[in-house]
């Protein structure tokens, strides 16, 4: 395992990772960046405070004999900034993939989404890593951008084919230290929003999980793409009813047109561009076969248990 180089360092899977790997005997340095400190110790970690953006990150890892690269560092929660959003998104991939071809890193891994295979009304359920990746329009940029990291990621395999590279797609990841949009989603909506009648299925998967994968996928090395989901589905409707919120059909017209609303006037309701309602409303379920097989992996909590984890840690009264 070596050192391991993480950029996103201060993120909550981030900082899951380096408690991971400070386990490991193999591991023997965690070489971190981020623009945010993390708050979990390790004595294998060190720390640069570095935008990924900032070529000069080359020399932190230089002359390191960094095994393997893992890359988190995103921003997730969408922006009004547009430009700003893709500037870090995917031109700071763009700037970490090169920083791989001049280091000549051996092992890398990638972040995706499940986002990235897009709401589609024709989705299979669930999608398999060999589905197509299409890329989502911009009105939900967060997928947008994860769609347009996979086509570079793609043409960096393609160049360095001696590179182990992988890609991981996680559905929602929720636990005890996630706090963003989507940890608030269902909390500060006052109903579940069931679009044109549709109650798609949805997975979740626990913080943890999603680190215990990225420490396999760098202690064996198996390349290529995994999805990443907690077992079983839970149906939009009864996401609301653990909280107590009744599910109410919206025609899709009209919860856009709210979602554009809200957005355009910055009100926090959603948090999210109109682009959203695609994803309450279509499957984008993820088949987790792969990694069980390949990986030996096995989530610890269902979705069903990770949502009941996360709204209990976060305050959220639960119906049972």
């Amino acid at each position: 395992m070596g050192s391991v180089a993480i950029t996103g360092a201060g993120g909550y899977i981030g900082q899951r990772l380096i408690s991971h790997l400070d386990g490991r005997d193999g591991c023997t340095r965690i070489l971190g960046t981020d623009i945010v400190e993390p708050e979990v110790t390790s004595g294998k970690l060190e720390f640069a405070n570095k935008d990924i953006r900032d070529h000069s990150l080359i020399e932190f890892w230089r002359d390191q004999e960094v095994e393997t690269l893992v890359h988190l560092a995103f921003i997730v929660d969408p922006i009004h900034d547009d430009k700003a959003m893709y500037d870090v998104n995917v031109n700071g991939t763009l700037n970490i993939l090169r920083i791989c071809e001049e280091l000549n890193i051996e092992h890398v891994i990638v972040a995706s989404s499940a986002t990235a295979y897009g709401a589609w009304p024709d989705n299979p359920e669930p999608l398999k890593e060999d589905d197509p990746i299409r890329v989502f329009p911009p009105i939900f940029n967060y997928a947008h951008h994860k769609g347009l990291n996979e086509q570079h990621c793609a043409e960096f395999t393609k160049k360095h084919p001696e590179v182990v590279f992988n890609i991981v797609r996680p559905c929602v990841v929720y636990g005890p230290n996630t706090e963003n949009y989507l940890s608030r989603y269902f909390a500060r909506l006052p109903f579940v929003p069931l679009v044109d009648g549709r109650n798609p299925n949805l997975q979740f998967v626990h913080e943890d999980d999603v680190a215990q994968l990225f420490t396999l996928l760098i202690e064996k090395k198996v390349e290529g793409a995994f999805n990443v989901a907690g077992d079983g589905v839970v149906a939009s409707s009864d996401v609301g009813a653990m909280l107590g919120k009744k599910s109410v059909k919206v025609p899709r017209w009209l919860f856009f047109s709210m979602l554009w609303t809200l957005w355009r006037l910055n009100l926090n309701l959603v948090e999210a561009p109109p682009g959203i309602v695609d994803y309450t409303s279509y499957p984008w379920v993820v088949d987790t076969t792969r990694a069980k097989e390949l990986l030996g992996w096995r989530p610890k909590y269902t979705s069903k248990d990770t949502l009941r984890i996360m709204f209990r840690t976060h305050g959220y009264t639960v119906v049972d």
